[in-house]
Order: structure tokens, then C-alpha cells, then sequence
């Protein structure tokens, strides 16, 4: 029978994203990985793993190159083993785990990222052909090759591996489900988009708001962690788990219309674990402050101290808001039976109080960033007033299941 295996996770490696306790090749290394969502590729940037002392590793011809919303890298793929404790323990004998060699991961403390999202988003280029053309000729891509050739920027590695063949690896979590370790499904459970801080900081790590699950196999049966039905948003495509958002409600005020996305089907946003914040389309969220004053004209004093996000959390003194001033925001999905789906995002999620210091409170709603598509990205501060299951069985595409958290 494949396994249910419930891990404990932590946000305080990762700023506010949520990392799982994994151990890494012969050496069992302790690192802490991001549980995303929003990517597909298992990739380690941790001095803490040293591949030249894994007995497990095995080398390859490939690399990988993957540029996120803020940060990117590049560096070679490799197999290798991992094991995970929670209630049960797992031993995963072979892994393809890419070692981000150059550029930057927007990984804060934590060593790496656990992508879980479908096969398309974990391409990687066989070099083979220029690692023969090396004096002397090279057989791998670890050691990094393009070390030696004075190549070091990401553009320039971006601009060499264009012109050589691409493969699609197959991600982690669908490697151990199509090898019958755990069913395919996996769930996701927080309480926090943002590191809450106290005052006394040696109590931060320790705080049960910073404290969350990752269920590998299973979800539904969970019930210690949910209240009540759940709600079938359908997933319109095996890349992202996209979404269609139809709109999103201030109150009891109209819903503000949510641009259709670019393709046939609307999709328009995904779910992102790997988000400590709600990404709107710039016209949205426009439109959501508009609402928000119009519903409360005393908060427009706050909105317009709103600083502009540049990648690092900043906060406003926590006495400026009061929560009960502000109100509930709804959004709406396509389910997956055509109707739609209404999920809840109160006051006290979409302003993190004592965060990103004690004292402090954030605003974790954000404006479409200037390189970004115009979609949604539905990030920690909704997914915490609810307890998500990605059933990835269901549709061919799979479903994503919300039932209301117990916090």
C-alpha cells in the first residue's frame, strides 16, 4: 500500500515560505527545502551539502536553468537519495536534484526548493555536446563546466544552452507517485504568510503559528486539521496548478471582475505554496483598493502608506490597523463541476500583524510585478484559512480541495 506521510513544517527558514526537513544522500545532510507549488524542480543551494562526499551520487550531462519571479540559477542536474521522518519514514533511493551553482535562489536560510508542480515547468538541457568540445573533454556537468570557459552570469549561461537539446525531467512528487511510494495527492496546511515575530526572539522558532503539515499520499483524512466540506476547484492545466479566478469581493460590495487569462480555457492564476503573497493583475488591484475605501473611507489613510514592494517584506506600525475596520475579502473559482467556488480571506490574513517584526504589521496583497504575466497568483495568505489537498488524480489535470482550516 503506498504510504500517508504526515512531515512538520516551518516557516522560519524561509521569510514567511514554508520549508519540510529532508535528508540528503549518503550522508543523510539535514536541509530545509521550500514546498512549492509554483515550480517543478528539486534544487539544493546549501554549503550544507557537499556533493563530492555523496556515495550516491550520480553525475549527468544535464543542466538546469530556472528564473523565478525575484532570483534565478543555474547549475547541474544529478541523482541522488533522500529520506523523509514524520509519522513514518520514507528511504527515496533516486532523485534528479539540480545544484544551483550560479546566481541567486530566493531561498533566505533555507537550502534549497521541493518543486511540486508538473512535468513541463522541469526542463533541462543536455549539454553533452559541449562538454565534448572541452580542453580537456569533459564527461559531466559537475564539476560546473562553465566555470572553466570564464562563464558566470546567468544571461550568458542562458544564451550558451538555448542552442542544445531540452528534456522534460520528471518532478520528485510524480517520481515517488509513479513508483507507488504515495498515492497522487499531497496537502498542504499553515497558519501564517509571514514569519510571526515576538518579542523575545529566542521564542520565535518555537511559536506554533510558524508551524504547519505537508501530507505526502493523503489529505482527506486529516481531520484533525479541517472543519466542514470541502470545496473542487478545477485545474485546468498540468503545469501550474492553474486556476480560473472569476472574481474577487470586498465585503458585501459587487464583485470586481477578474480578466480572463490568455488561453481558451481562461485560466488566469494558480496556486502557489511557494508565495508568501496574493500577486493581482495591476487593474485588479486597483480595483481592490477602490473597493476597500469605498467600503471604509477611514482605511484610505493606511492604503496610502502602503509601501511599493521591492522584494522584501516591510511592515506599517501594527497600531495603525485595526482589524475590525477592515473587511473579509472573497474569491471566486471555477469549480470543478462549472459552478463556483467562494473562499474566505479575513482581515487578519491579508494583514500578517508582527510581521515582518514584532510591532509591525504587513500588507501581503501585491500588484502585478512588471516582467509578470496578467494572472493571479494565489499565494499563503488565502491557502491559510484553508486546509488544501492537490488531489492530482481527478480530471487527468486534478482538482484542488479547500475546506476550512482549524486554527
Amino acid at each position: 500500500m503506498p504510504a500517508i506521510l504526515r512531515l512538520p513544517i516551518t516557516n522560519v527558514y524561509a521569510k514567511g515560505d514554508f520549508t519540510v526537513r529532508v535528508l540528503i544522500g549518503s550522508e543523510a545532510n539535514e536541509l530545509q527545502l521550500i514546498i512549492d507549488t509554483g515550480s517543478s524542480t528539486l534544487a539544493l543551494h546549501s554549503s550544507r551539502y557537499q556533493p563530492e562526499q555523496d556515495n550516491h551520487l550520480q553525475r549527468t550531462t544535464l543542466v538546469q536553468e530556472v528564473i523565478y519571479g525575484i532570483g534565478g540559477w543555474a547549475g547541474p542536474v544529478t541523482k541522488t537519495s533522500m529520506q523523509l521522518h514524520g509519522d513514518v519514514s520514507l528511504t527515496l533511493p533516486q532523485n534528479f536534484v539540480a545544484l544551483a551553482t550560479r546566481g541567486e535562489p530566493p531561498l533566505a536560510k533555507a537550502d534549497g526548493i521541493l518543486g511540486l508542480a508538473y512535468n513541463r515547468l522541469n526542463q533541462a538541457t543536455d549539454i553533452s555536446e559541449f562538454l565534448a568540445q572541452q580542453h580537456p573533454p569533459l564527461s559531466t556537468s559537475l564539476p560546473w563546466p562553465f566555470s572553466q570557459c570564464g562563464v558566470d552570469a546567468l544571461q550568458q549561461i542562458a544564451g550558451i544552452l538555448h542552442v542544445y537539446p531540452k528534456q522534460n525531467l520528471t518532478p520528485w512528487f510524480s517520481n515517488i507517485e509513479q513508483h507507488g511510494v504515495v498515492a497522487n495527492i499531497f496537502a498542504f496546511y499553515c497558519q501564517r504568510s509571514s514569519i510571526h515575530h515576538r518579542a523575545q526572539k529566542a521564542q520565535t522558532a518555537q511559536d506554533p503559528l510558524n508551524q504547519g503539515w505537508f501530507i505526502l499520499g493523503g489529505g482527506v483524512e486529516q481531520h484533525d486539521l479541517y472543519n466542514g466540506d470541502f470545496q473542487n476547484i478545477r485545474v485546468w492545466h498540468d503545469v501550474y496548478y492553474n486556476v480560473q479566478v472569476t472574481a474577487i469581493q470586498v465585503g458585501d460590495l459587487a464583485p470586481i471582475p477578474c480578466p480572463p487569462g490568455n488561453g481558451a480555457d481562461s485560466a488566469n492564476g494558480f496556486f502557489d505554496t511557494g508565495s508568501s503573497v496574493i500577486l493581482l493583475p495591476d487593474t485588479t488591484y486597483q480595483s481592490l483598493l477602490q473597493h476597500l475605501v469605498q467600503f471604509n473611507p477611514l482605511l484610505q489613510t493606511v492604503l496610502q502608506q502602503l509601501p511599493a514592494f521591492t522584494g522584501v517584506e516591510q511592515g506599517l506600525d501594527a497600531k495603525l490597523i485595526k482589524l475590525s475596520e477592515w473587511p473579509e475579502l472573497y474569491f471566486y473559482f471555477v469549480a470543478d463541476n462549472g459552478d463556483l467556488v467562494k473562499l474566505a480571506c479575513p482581515p487578519h490574513d491579508y494583514w500578517q500583524m508582527n510581521a515582518p517584526a514584532f510591532g509591525l504589521c504587513s500588507f501581503k496583497i501585491i500588484a502585478q510585478l512588471p516582467h509578470f504575466s496578467n494572472q493571479s497568483i494565489i499565494g499563503l495568505p488565502l491557502l491559510c484559512n484553508y486546509f488544501t489537498v492537490f488531489d492530482r488524480a481527478v480530471h487527468q489535470t486534478g482538482v484542488i480541495r479547500c475546506a476550512t482550516a482549524r486554527r
